[in-house]
């Protein structure tokens, strides 16, 4: 993983845990213009997974909404520019024109007071 300008320092609490519902996802801005660092993190399966909130394929953001990370069927992350479909635990994409390609990872963790924190 590269640490990327306004990127947020390992520790940094970012919101609890229990503040995300399952299959839910929370997006996050660090910094302004061309330097502004964008990640999001989801809730999935009892785990939580971050990734810098950037498609592969256009480097647009992959929310088409604030927040609005999923397909429908809430089992995998979609592009909102065109339909990129990821899996969620790897953040590799199995449909869509970046296929075989994959979201780079944010590392967070939990920390042992319930918050979701960058690692």
């Amino acid at each position: 993983m590269t640490t990327r300008p306004n990127q947020p320092a390992p520790g940094t609490k970012l919101l609890r845990f229990d503040e995300l519902g399952e299959t839910d996802a929370k997006g996050f801005s660090f910094g302004e213009g061309k330097e502004r660092f964008q990640c999001f993190v989801v809730r999935w399966m009892g785990g939580v997974f971050g990734y810098v909130n950037e498609c592969p394929h256009v480097r647009t953001p992959l929310d088409w909404q604030p927040d609005k990370f999923f397909n429908l069927r809430r089992d995998a992350l979609q592009c909102g520019t065109h339909g990129a479909l990821f899996t969620i635990h790897d953040g590799m994409c199995f449909i869509g024109p970046c296929k075989t390609k994959a979201l780079e990872p944010f590392a967070v963790k939990l920390d042992g007071e319930g918050w979701v924190i960058a690692a």
